[in-house]
């Protein structure tokens, strides 16, 4: 501001020195009231000690240790713990928030087996394996000219100065397109027909004139309104909000220099974020916009239409759509989505990049939920039709060390969802502003060519004839799937790449403190343990990470790690007491706080699933065995079968990988970590296994038979293993699926209430955390974050695929009963 005035030769006048003031004391008020009241606080403390000179001082241990405190006293040692914390925050010295300057591996590599080109694309090989960086300092994204303005205020100049996008506003376009007028018309008729009118020209076009009304008030409601204005002041806000709420936002500078690398391909990018936070629709923007790449458009739920904020997130380039697109069960809206799919289809052809979250919501529990395909399908349609060369799609993980909406203990205990409001969102962001969450991370993988990944699979989908079969698409007013009568093939690709994005999110997806903690608290030391003992796991768990491929999102020393991750998890979840023998960390493992230190446990289990499968398949069998003996062909078939049940809650392996080949792999990683210990035969010669077959068969012919029948059987089970169970690792592995699977048996025990009579779903999920709670009560269920909705519905989901129950609607309610065959 300064070198303006002197640059034009005038003075600022009274207003301009007073915005100035104003301005240089909001920035800076926060901290200067810190420093005053340390500074006021040191100045009482030098009062008190002239006050009370000459005043004998206890020189015993045992005097000072028994001497009980006054309220004074305490107020003192509060008052000087306080003032402590100040001088931290002040001088900037706490672990999480000193710089991270050790180098982190690029992570989320796109996969060599179906997107082979795409791989050696966009990545500079000499950039990987560096530091990450905080995009809060805005200051040191960029080269700053050394201007006043810009060095006073780095965060309001960088706001001012990021690259300027030109976002094309497409509703008209939208309105005229040729296929809307085609809908419009095909409702009308509809409409007519539903109300059994005469074919009467006048009713017609009135009712012509109502769908075209609706069509207006679908597509206000849906649209975004993209303003650069909007933009920059909530970059410079998000700045300063994100500032108070986290320590740090980090991302991998490599993974900035690939999407730059990317964005100037002139291709759309198509970013698939995991869904935890409602954070997440502004900070991939904010991301975006301050290393001067095309903010995307984003897809957001109706929900945030809320007055003012929605407001607010349709600037920022939200456009709204319904969780549910058709108002009638089995009657499809093909107005609604006629306007989606063209909107879509237009804003692609216009230049605009998408934002979109590929599970549909936040996820309840902490792990990725299964990707649903809908809005997927438009962009292959729009590969497929032409309406796009390609587009590179990005797959991206957002983690926190805790998460800013709370937690969602209400839901997975059978509470209906509470609904989002202007003053519930108001008061939502006074609470997180009085809170502190540690630091998020992102990870933005590699962009890969969607024309690639859809020519790898439909090799893979179509039929092994001498013909190959191309899927083609006819964009359909119908579906979101994009075509008028959705072809198998078609739903199958869409929703392998969905799959494969998810999995890769799941890869990338950097481990944050409260995840470790907690895993190794809930899985490891549920009773509670020495802090130095959870240090060693943790440094072994760190480890594993590392030789699996895995990022840690923190440094430095386990046991700081530890006390960090307990300071931002609170006592409500983890206790930390010092005993005479030091410091003693015990997770609260009671209802219902336990669910919400499940919830940061669960982001681990995506890394440790398969071993957690073949851990407990170990354990199964070694029920079954009173050798301690297992076989890899009996081990490798129990692993597929549990994988099997759990289909609806993990995604084990990659697309274009077996799950027999993953099974494998982790088998061979048992060997090395000596889990399982291979078993040699003993060597016999050709005399010695003559002289046992002779003996036999003089014995008894019949059992020789038999025993030679079981011989077979066993070599056919391939190679045998004798099982460590003092391993570490294995007793890690064998409980890790514990909570799962007591839902699910106590979800299918209780499906007998469904015998000869429908049961409303709401009713039926009641029942069976009623019956939840009643076992954990008598003790035969041990895990009370067993209570879990989500885990309750996906039994649900499973049965119904085999066929054990149906449901239908009735009135918008699900009513669940079992089929003819189990009645």
């Amino acid at each position: 501001m300064m070198s303006f005035y002197l640059a034009s030769g005038s003075m600022p006048g009274l207003f301009e020195w007073c915005i100035f003031g104003g301005l240089v004391y909001w920035l800076f008020n926060e901290r200067l009231r810190a420093m005053v009241d340390v500074l006021s606080t040191r100045m009482q403390e030098v009062y008190t000690r002239w006050e009370t000179r000459g005043v004998p001082t206890p020189h015993s241990l045992r005097t000072v240790s028994l001497k009980p405190s006054t309220p004074r006293t305490r107020s003192k040692e509060l008052l000087r713990t306080a003032s402590d914390r100040q001088l931290f925050k002040i001088k900037e010295t706490e672990w999480s928030q000193l710089p991270d300057r050790q180098p982190r591996p690029f992570m989320g590599m796109s996969c060599a087996s179906c997107t082979p080109s795409s791989r050696s694309a966009h990545v500079d090989k000499n950039y990987r394996n560096v530091s990450v960086v905080d995009v809060l300092q805005v200051e040191k994204l960029g080269t700053h000219p050394q201007t006043l303005l810009a060095k006073i205020f780095p965060q309001l100049y960088h706001a001012l100065s990021f690259k300027k996008f030109h976002f094309p506003y497409i509703y008209e376009t939208v309105l005229n397109d040729p296929k809307i007028q085609d809908v419009i018309n095909m409702s009308t008729r509809q409409a007519l027909e539903d109300s059994n009118a005469d074919d009467d020209p006048a009713l017609f076009a009135a009712m012509l004139k109502r769908q075209h009304e609706r069509a207006v008030k679908i597509l206000t409601a849906l649209r975004s309104t993209f303003s650069d204005v909007i933009l920059r002041l909530a970059s410079y806000v998000m700045n300063k909000v994100m500032g108070r709420l986290f320590s740090r936002v980090v991302v991998h500078p490599a993974q900035i220099a690939t999407l730059r690398k990317a964005s100037d391909s002139q291709l759309p990018l198509i970013f698939l974020p995991l869904h935890r936070s409602h954070l997440d629709y502004i900070v991939i923007t904010f991301i975006l916009a301050n290393n001067n790449i095309q903010s995307p458009l984003v897809a957001a739920g109706e929900n945030l239409r809320i007055p003012v904020f929605g407001w607010l997130l349709r600037g920022l380039g939200a456009f709204f759509i319904k969780r549910r697109m058709d108002p009638t069960k089995g009657k499809k809206d093909t107005l609604y989505r006629a306007l989606l799919h063209t909107y879509m289809m237009q804003s692609l052809g216009a230049g605009h990049n998408f934002e979109f979250f590929i599970e549909g919501g936040r996820t309840r529990t902490g792990k990725p939920c299964m990707p649903k395909g809908g809005l997927l399908s438009v962009f292959v349609d729009a590969y497929m039709d032409g309406t796009i060369e390609d587009a590179l799609l990005v797959p991206v993980s957002i983690n926190y060390e805790r998460i800013v909406d709370g937690n969602f203990v209400r839901e997975q205990t059978g509470q209906p969802k509470e609904m989002e409001t202007f003053r519930s969102a108001v008061s939502s962001i006074w609470s997180a502003l009085t809170s502190h969450y540690g630091i998020m991370r992102v990870d933005f993988n590699q962009p890969f060519s969607l024309r690639e990944l859809v020519s790898t699979f439909q090799s893979k989908i179509a039929p092994k004839t001498n013909k190959k079969k191309i899927l083609h698409s006819v964009p359909s007013t119908a579906s979101l799937y994009g075509t008028d009568v959705v072809v198998e093939e078609h739903r199958q690709l869409v929703d392998s790449i969905a799959r494969h994005v998810v999995y890769d999110c799941c890869r990338s997806t950097a481990v944050m403190s409260t995840n470790a903690v907690s895993f190794l608290l809930l899985n490891v030391f549920r009773e509670g343990a020495p802090i130095e003992s959870i240090a060693e796991a943790l440094d072994r768990l760190r480890e594993q990470l590392s030789y699996t491929d895995r990022d840690c999102g923190f440094v430095g020393d386990s046991v700081d790690v530890i006390n960090h991750a307990i300071d931002v998890l609170g006592p409500g979840l983890v206790r930390r007491e010092r005993t005479g023998s030091g410091v003693v960390v015990t997770p609260v493992t009671i209802l219902p706080n336990v669910i919400e230190l499940q919830y940061y446990s669960n982001g681990l289990m995506p890394h440790f699933v398969l071993e957690a499968v073949i851990g407990t398949c170990i354990k199964c069998l070694l029920k079954e065995s009173s050798t301690g003996v297992v076989y890899q062909g009996q081990l490798m078939s129990k692993c597929v079968e549990l994988c099997e049940v759990m289909q609806y809650e993990f995604i084990f392996t990659k697309t274009c990988q077996t799950l027999e080949t993953a099974i494998s792999e982790v088998i061979e990683s048992f060997l090395t970590a000596e889990i399982l210990l291979p078993q040699q035969k003993a060597m016999l010669t050709e005399e010695q296994e003559w002289s046992q077959r002779f003996a036999r068969h003089i014995e008894n012919n019949d059992e020789y038979e038999e025993d030679l029948v079981i011989s077979n059987r066993l070599e056919d089970l391939g190679p045998e293993y004798k099982v460590n169970t003092d391993n570490d690792l294995q007793r890690l592995y064998s409980v890790m699926l514990q909570p799962f699977i007591d839902v699910y048996t106590t979800t299918v025990q209780n499906l007998h209430r469904l015998e000869n009579r429908q049961v409303p779903e709401r009713q039926l999920i009641e029942d069976v955390l009623g019956d939840i709670r009643t076992r954990l009560e008598t003790g035969n269920l041990t895990c009370n974050e067993s209570v879990s909705v989500d885990t309750i519905r996906n039994v649900l989901k499973l049965v119904e695929k085999w066929a054990v129950v149906e449901f239908h609607n009735q009135d918008g309610i699900q009513l669940y009963y079992l089929v003819l065959w189990y009645n």
